[in-house]
């Protein structure tokens, strides 16, 4: 499967539009619908930002492998799970997007998160009293 094709799959994998997949690479719907018809190919660094970002490797991004794993040091997040977590994002309705974004904002500015399980008072507290 050569580069064409691969990119197709994958975005139809993460089951994105032309639109919201180049959204992910950080170009037009146009530019996606070239790539998957072969007219154009993404610059060498547009490629490896794809790699990174879809957590595969280059050669499999260029046809050169069907492994998919990316040969980098494991990442924080695990084995594969980014596409995972992609993908759910993708299924969020909005109001989730809106509290998710909110969430990811936290996260940067380095605010303490803690759990909602955490944040729940325990019910065996209520009964001793």
């Amino acid at each position: 499967m050569m580069f064409p094709q691969r990119i197709a799959a994958i975005r139809k994998e993460l089951k994105l539009s032309q639109e919201k997949f180049g959204e992910l690479a950080n170009v037009s719907q146009r530019t996606i619908a070239f790539w998957e018809s072969g007219e154009r190919m993404p610059s060498h660094t547009t490629i490896s930002t794809l790699a990174d970002r879809l957590d595969v490797s280059v050669d499999y991004l260029l046809g050169r492998t069907e492994n998919a794993k990316n040969n980098k040091s494991p990442t924080a997040d695990g084995d594969g799970t980014r596409l995972e977590i992609i993908n759910r994002i993708q299924q969020l309705p909005d109001p989730a997007l809106v509290r998710l974004s909110d969430f990811l904002t936290g996260l940067e500015a380095g605010q303490e998160i803690s759990s909602p399980a955490a944040a729940a008072p325990d019910p065996s507290e209520a009964l001793a009293e």
